[in-house]
């Protein structure tokens, strides 16, 4: 038997890149995406004016429309020029911003390597046989986003694992995806079967500590439930468990915060037998490391809030 865990890093790292100061009249970037996920929600609640407030309490300062108007919006060194609800006819403000690189989730491979991953986006984790020119037996991918939007460069918020999708001729015609979300959200965590609707796991329909059969095929099934696994760290949150064949994928919800302000990633495991001469492919496969040889962590710019523009 063999059992694999993935697990969620929330780490940024300082990275000098090169900084951008000036932006043409068509090219002015929103300030938001600068802040972080916290400020980002509260700056979603405020009016124009409280928006430039908030900003302001972050080091941004309200800048002039540039004469002429053609002309470039600038700022000082390590400010950025971004646009904002700015009162009085003026349209943009300078933000100090630091330098950082993205975050993403540690995997943990099968040989006990750990691994970081800075792409966001659908990624391989496991997949059975790792060659195959035809449709796999089984293929899990992972979704890895930000709980912030990014803007290009702008923004450093963290990726973590926001969807799980299983395919395969083992799985069936269709896939099957598990999406993060808090239980108390209007987009909790749910499971669905290919373009179906989906199936919520939270408060509304669960119970501490009582499984639901949300599949049942052959070859395959589902079940979810809500418990405390890790109660010294961690309060009740939503699981789901795929059997596909010899193998048991767990898919586990850490949440920080409530209702649409909090923050869900998902945790994966794996653990059960398989063919080793069909061999596993995927970041948890023994290429794993291979796979992300040429994948860097990203640039980002954040607001500098220890200092003023």
């Amino acid at each position: 038997m063999y059992h694999y865990r993935l697990l969620v890093l929330c780490a940024c790292i300082w990275s000098p890149v090169g900084a951008g100061r000036m932006a043409t009249k068509s090219g002015v970037p929103p300030c938001h995406p600068l802040l972080d996920f916290d400020s980002v929600v509260q700056f979603r609640k405020l009016n124009g004016t409280q928006q430039v407030s908030l900003l302001e309490s972050r080091g941004c300062e309200v800048r002039s429309n540039p004469v002429p108007a053609t002309a470039d919006y600038t700022c000082e060194e390590n400010s950025f020029a971004c646009a904002s609800n700015v009162p009085n006819g003026t349209n943009y403000m300078c933000c100090k911003v630091k330098y950082l690189t993205r975050g993403g989730p540690k995997i943990t491979t099968m040989f006990g390597e750990s691994l970081h991953l800075f792409e966001t986006g659908l990624s391989t984790l496991f997949q059975i046989p790792k060659v195959s020119e035809a449709p796999p037996s089984l293929l899990v991918k992972i979704n890895v986003q930000p709980y912030a939007p990014y803007w290009y460069t702008m923004g450093c918020e963290e990726g973590r694992i926001s969807e799980v999708v299983f395919n395969g001729t083992a799985v069936g015609e269709s896939s099957l995806t598990v999406r993060s979300g808090a239980l108390s959200s209007s987009e909790p965590f749910a499971f669905r079967l290919g373009e179906g609707p989906w199936q919520d796991v939270s408060w509304n329909n669960y119970v501490v500590d009582n499984e639901t059969t949300l599949l049942s095929s052959p070859g395959v099934t589902v079940t979810s439930m809500i418990s405390a696994k890790d109660p010294k760290h961690w309060g009740p949150d939503a699981s789901a468990t795929v059997t596909v064949g010899g193998l048991s994928f767990g898919v586990q919800q850490r949440t920080l915060g409530n209702g649409d302000e909090s923050k869900s990633m998902l945790d994966v495991s794996v653990q059960g037998t398989y063919s080793k001469s069909a061999g596993v492919g995927g970041l948890l496969g023994p290429d794993g490391a291979i796979l992300l040889q040429s994948v860097e962590a990203v640039p980002c710019m954040a607001v500098d809030s220890s200092v003023r523009a």
